[in-house]
């Protein structure tokens, strides 16, 4: 169950892959001209900060290996080399554009806020459901140190994320009413699971009213390509 949930953590990454390839490609500006030495070591910029060679080369190494993990020998069946770069380079697109809104928002997460989500982890809990230290020092003892920070930097990406996310939904209001229960689910919804709709509905209501705000600021940002990632294949 333990390794199970850090394997999710970690094809995190993935899911921003998936993410930024339905919501880059709108604002980016592909194959602009070189010019300059430094230019020649990036990739790409994101409002002037780059994106350079290595960081992108390290991050596609990394994840063909997480897709090799996941569909084995299916890989070279399901996965097309070009789309993959793309979609990469798109992530690490995304990635910086989110670094930036949370150093504009003032967003940090503090060493004891990624604890807290570790510490609720019921893989680290006894049978009382309370947070067993032995088992918690058991398995970070088994990992590398890599392997531990990139587990913290990943949770402490989640926590800005949602701290930026709530930052926004402040700024407005957002109900869920009797009508929009109905027009779901009809007049013969049980009493008991209204609650539950109805906090299915908000969350969805207020990912929307977020995505729209992110769709807002990528629509301000300026992004240069330095790389053709559109050669054709024989």
């Amino acid at each position: 169950m333990l390794l199970k949930w850090f394997r999710k953590k970690r094809n995190f990454r993935i899911v921003m892959i998936v993410t930024a390839a339905l919501v880059i490609p709108g604002f980016v500006i592909w194959g602009v001209s070189i010019s300059g030495a430094d230019r020649k070591y990036m990739v790409a910029r994101v409002n002037k900060e780059p994106i350079y060679q290595n960081e992108f080369y390290r991050a596609l190494e990394e994840t063909r290996q997480q897709y090799r993990d996941i569909l084995k020998e299916n890989y070279s069946k399901l996965i097309n080399e070009n789309e993959l770069e793309k979609m990469v380079l798109n992530r690490l697109i995304m990635e910086k554009f989110l670094e930036q809104l949370y150093r504009k928002h003032r967003i940090k997460v503090r060493p004891s806020e990624i604890m807290e989500v570790i510490k609720a982890e019921p893989a680290f809990k006894n049978e009382k459901g309370e947070f067993d230290q032995a088992k918690f020092k058991n398995y970070f003892s088994r990992i590398s140190p890599e392997k531990t920070k990139e587990i913290e930097n990943q949770i402490s990406e989640s926590i800005k994320y949602q701290k930026l996310k709530q930052e926004v939904l402040s700024e407005t209001t957002i109900v869920v009413n009797d009508n929009e229960i109905k027009n779901l689910m009809g007049n013969n919804v049980k009493e008991e699971n209204v609650e539950n709709i109805r906090k299915f509905l908000q969350s969805q209501k207020e990912e929307q009213y977020f995505q729209k705000w992110l769709e807002k600021q990528r629509s301000k940002a300026k992004i240069e390509i330095y790389i053709n990632l559109d050669r054709k294949t024989g």
